[in-house]
């Protein structure tokens, strides 16, 4: 901004106002120091006042970033919110795509290259950019107006996980490093006790975690040499001094005049200590001192619950949240250390905040039951395990406006530990048992509560072979990886999953608002019937002769069709055909070796094997029964 200035005119050669002052004109009296500094104020102010006028273009107080800011060295001035947001995220990226470098002093040409990444950083990028946007105080707005405010160097910040960093300090350090021992202390039954340090050779691996969890641009240089102790004895004789400060009395944590003393032994046995060179940290463990004093509480706990819905048949209803309360047991562990010797702590509450409010479940418009399917099965079979397991982790699932949702994802891996079992499952058009067989029939219900529900279809794969609980064509497999259920609510209403597994049957109920939806479906015919075969592999670990079933035939494969049509109101929303061929439910026998043949009487001995014969009667050894031809009776039907 240009600056407006005055001249005052030179006055005229002979004029006379120049040449001899007026006879008005009063004597001047000489300043002193304290005039003169006076008027510096003065005309100090006079310039404030000045510049405060114009503070609005340099103050950040419309939202915009003031002037001189930088986030790690990006200039940010007057951007907006939104500006300032996509400078940063690209400069987190540009920061993300370096590598983390680490040269040890001793072998400067072998160093120590990781991706950012690996080490779980993750920008904070939130926090730079509020702390960009925070407007100037007054003074700094002055500065700033003046153009000699100092410049808002704002570090943009990593969070990484901590035990891949100890990891790469490990990496770091080497077969021959010898890390140093810090001095330590050990809790007796009557005693504190000071272990001493040991000095060691290497790296100063607490350092080194420090630089690393900066994330610097340039390379990270360590010494290699001698080490000592970081944390010293006297360090531990001071911590031990104040750890036994805090164990001496009992401390009573106090509310409204009540509380609850905690006993010496108790303040003893949650003593914790947290090297933090150069000093030894003091902690109780919060843990500890909860199961002392929650009893004395538990009326003014009480847990954050989200907003739900309690479904009955056709309707849903809001049930609102609540906000959460229990004891900040961190800050009364923190309180005790900090005032050792007091004799009473207040008790101090956080509160948790639900992870899904009432106004935002109100958002979400979910009020009646906009579809609905159910598939059966045979109670108490091993399978049955699997499908109520998947069918309580669907239970209560929220799937907002515009979400995609996969099955895989949201059921995880099929473990043992999560409570699956072993089950049937097919296989390269065999079943064989598996951990989690059987939630494919999770998957088809799911499936057509979602094809009723007008829900967008993103991927499905039908059974290599047709099961007769499910309708045809219209059902979904599934398995871990691949194949997937995947579809997505392109509704302006969130949908809640209602799943519901019980001893004979599965049923899925999905919860909206109706929005004018009409689901019409049509199955074709069946065509292009292949009959199922019988393969036969022989296993020379069989008894010659042997002919063991492992699968019998089923049923016969066809190809069918279907349609689905989707209505909102009147505006036809989808018009959709799938076609699907199933493959036939061939036979699988294992056959053992040939059966030795005999010579017969009066001719040579001959060593050309005859042709195998039959088990006497057609009977089949160690076998459940013989595979039928094809178009014979089938097995009961596959248990997927």
């Amino acid at each position: 901004m240009r600056e407006a200035t005055t001249r005052s005119r030179p006055p005229a050669r002979g004029s006379r106002t120049a040449s001899r002052p007026s006879r008005r004109a009063r004597r001047r009296l000489p300043l002193g120091p304290g005039g003169r500094i006076a008027g510096a104020l003065l005309g100090l102010l006079v310039i404030v006042l000045g510049v405060g006028v114009a503070l609005g273009a340099t103050g950040g107080d419309d939202g915009t970033a003031p002037a001189r800011v930088e986030v790690e060295g990006v200039d940010v001035s007057g951007l907006s919110g939104e500006e300032v947001e996509r400078a940063v995220r690209y400069r987190a990226r540009q920061l993300m795509a370096q590598p983390l470098v680490i040269v040890r002093q001793d072998a400067p040409d072998r160093p120590v290259r990781v991706s950012r990444a690996s080490l779980g950083a993750r920008p904070q990028v939130r926090r730079a950019v509020d702390e960009a946007l925070e407007p100037r105080g007054f003074g700094g707005r002055v500065l700033a107006q003046l153009g000699v405010a100092p410049t808002r160097e704002i570090s943009l910040g990593f969070t990484v996980l901590q035990a891949r960093v100890n990891a790469l300090v490990d990496r770091v350090g080497g077969e021959v490093d010898d890390p140093p021992v810090p001095a330590r202390l050990r809790v007796t039954r009557s005693d504190i006790v000071v272990l001493p340090g040991k000095s060691g050779f290497g790296i100063d691996r607490f350092a080194l975690r420090d630089q690393i969890a900066m994330m610097p641009q340039g390379p990270i240089e360590t010494a290699v040499g001698p080490q000592p102790p970081p944390v010293s004895e006297e360090a531990a004789v001071a911590a031990r001094e104040a750890a036994l400060r805090v164990v001496e009395n009992p401390v009573e944590v106090e509310l409204q005049g009540r509380g609850v003393a905690i006993e010496p032994a108790v303040l003893r046995s949650a003593l914790r200590f947290t090297p933090d060179p150069p000093d030894l940290d003091v902690r109780l463990d919060p843990d500890m001192l909860y199961g002392q004093i929650a009893s004395a509480y538990e009326t003014r706990e009480q847990p954050a619950r989200d907003a739900t819905w309690r479904t009955n048949g056709a309707t849903a209803r809001l049930v609102p949240s609540r906000i959460g309360r229990k004891l900040d047991m961190n800050a009364i562990a923190a309180s005790i250390v900090d005032n050792p010797g007091a004799p009473s702590v207040r008790a101090r509450f956080e509160v948790s905040q639900p992870e899904l409010t009432t106004d935002e479940a109100k958002a979400l418009d979910i009020t009646e039951l906009v579809s609905e399917f159910s598939t059966p099965y045979n109670c108490c079979e091993p399978r049955v395990t699997n499908i109520q397991r998947a069918a309580e982790t669907l239970d209560g699932w929220i799937l907002r406006p515009g979400w995609t949702f996969s099955l895989n994802d949201a059921l995880g891996p099929r473990t043992t530990d999560r409570g699956y079992v072993e089950a049937p499952e097919i296989l390269a058009g065999k079943l064989e048992d598996g951990v989690g067989g059987g939630v494919s029939q999770v998957s088809t219900t799911l499936y057509n509560a979602a094809f009723f529900a007008g829900m967008e279809l993103i991927d499905h794969t039908p059974h290599q072979f047709w099961i007769s609980r499910y309708p045809e064509g219209r059902e979904a497999t599934l398995s871990l990886g691949s194949p997937d259920l995947v579809f997505r609510n392109d509704w302006d209403a969130g949908v809640l999953i209602d799943a519901v597994a019980g001893d004979n049957g599965v049923t899925i109920r999905f919860y909206s608002s109706r929005l004018g939806r009409r689901v019409e479906t049509e199955t074709g015919e069946r065509t292009d019937f292949t009959e199922p075969e019988i393969n036969e592999t022989v296993n020379p670990e069989l008894e010659p002769g042997a002919r063991v079933v492992e699968q019998y035939s089923g049923g016969e494969g066809f190809t069918v069709s279907y349609t689905r049509k989707v209505w909102a109101g009147d505006e036809l929303k989808r018009d959709e055909s799938y076609s699907w061929t199933y493959s036939p439910q061939d036979a699988f026998v294992e056959l053992g070796p040939p059966l030795p043949t005999k010579p017969r009487r009066g001719s040579p001995r001959s060593t050309a094997p005859e042709e195998p014969a039959a088990p006497e009667g057609g009977a089949t050894t160690d076998a459940p029964g013989t595979a039928p031809a094809p178009g014979d009776a089938a097995a009961p039907p596959p248990t997927p």
